[in-house]
């Protein structure tokens, strides 16, 4: 067991963490480089394996009154001819949720009783391993010095990591331009919708009767540079040719409202290094567009938790590392997948092809959640 931890980042895996690093009685401190208040108006998708964990937790109950179940997924072509239809409440999802949720209803839920435990506005400055520590100073002096282990929360955009493996690239561009909004439209009636286009797909998911969650991503070689304000424009120019109910919800965006970002993922997953372990992002980001990213931070930070209180560190991180890696890799496949079929999807023989697959078995992401769930993989 060990005696004291240091857990880099309060956002949904370091608090996780820290949630059941209280409930083994571990000593540990959490340091978040953004202020309190800061808030991301943003959802985020809940499959059935990320519902699980949050009740393992109980923190799911919390989320009762601010999450929206969806029971189906639809998936069609940009003018909104249907493609096939993703039942979520059959086999092997029986007994299975599936849900929308703000993020920030998740991230409150999750910090509950932590607030004297997170100290914000403290920036990792330097790492340094020891023979069996990590010497750590940040920007909160009080914090400086030894950690019998350094936690890894912080994101794809890890410090901790790009610290650790310094002159080593850890993270690629996958040429991909995401972005993701939030729209009021009063008394929708819609469950979820894929659209899928040429190198680019529009998703929408109902956060409660009256907002959506939309997510457009659209594969983007040329300008990484792009301001967030003319990535914003451009992509919703891409969609302007859509169809169904996209052409009304674009009616009703300022496109400045629009939160983009380039999808990036890790070279590798990463899970420890001597007495540093990654969880979350930070271990192997890389999966939004199969809406894993929250379930594999929680299955990470469960999964070390469990170890570290019932072996030494060193063993603890070796049990750790063993059974995330088959585990992400299964994930990895079918991320991998979609991003291919993204950079794939310019060539009309290819989109034939990809249309006929897709009307056959689904989307990339939905056989994942139904080989994941078959597997019993996460019990």
């Amino acid at each position: 067991m060990t005696s004291k931890i240091l857990i880099v980042g309060a956002g949904i895996a370091g608090l996780s963490l820290a949630r059941r690093c209280m409930a083994y009685d571990l000593a540990f401190d959490i340091i978040e480089k953004r202020p309190s208040d800061y808030s991301y108006e943003a959802g985020v998708i809940l499959p059935f394996n990320a519902v699980r964990e949050l009740k393992k937790l109980k923190i799911f109950d919390r989320l009762s009154d601010t999450s929206h179940p969806f029971s189906k997924i639809t998936y069609s072509t940009t003018s909104g001819r249907k493609l096939g239809i993703e039942n979520l409440i059959s086999s092997p999802f029986e007994n299975d949720q599936f849900v929308a949720v703000r993020r920030q209803a998740l991230w409150e839920a999750l910090f509950k009783g932590l607030h004297k435990k997170v100290r914000f506005n403290t920036e990792l400055l330097s790492i340094e391993h020891g023979d069996d520590h990590v010497v750590i100073s940040c920007s909160n002096e009080l914090l400086n010095g030894k950690y019998d282990l350094v936690v890894a929360a912080d994101g794809i955009n890890s410090a901790v990591r790009t610290k650790n493996y310094e002159g080593q690239e850890t993270i690629v561009d996958n040429n991909i331009l995401c972005g993701h909004f939030l729209v009021t439209y009063p008394d929708h009636g819609l469950q979820p919708v894929y659209m899928i286009g040429n190198a680019e797909s529009f998703a929408l998911y109902p956060l409660d009767e009256n907002t959506l969650c939309c997510f457009m991503q659209v594969l983007d070689e040329n300008d990484a540079s792009a301001s967030a304000d003319d990535a914003g424009k451009n992509i919703v120019h891409r969609f302007s040719s859509y169809g169904g109910v996209v052409p009304e919800i674009l009616s009703k965006l300022d496109a400045s409202t629009i939160l983009v970002n380039r999808l990036k993922s890790v070279t590798e997953p990463r899970f420890f290094d001597r007495r540093i372990a990654f969880v979350g992002d930070a271990a192997n980001g890389g999966f939004p567009l199969i809406h894993q990213g929250v379930a594999t931070a929680l299955e990470d930070t469960r999964y070390l938790a469990d170890s570290l209180a019932m072996q030494h560190i060193d063993q603890a991180l070796e049990s750790y590392n063993a059974r995330r890696e088959n585990e992400v890799a299964t994930m990895r496949r079918y991320s991998d997948e979609t991003i291919l079929s993204f950079k794939k999807a310019r060539f009309s023989g290819v989109r034939s092809i990809s249309s006929l697959k897709i009307r056959a078995f689904g989307l990339a992401n939905f056989r994942c959640w139904r080989k994941l769930a078959a597997g019993n993989q996460f019990s």
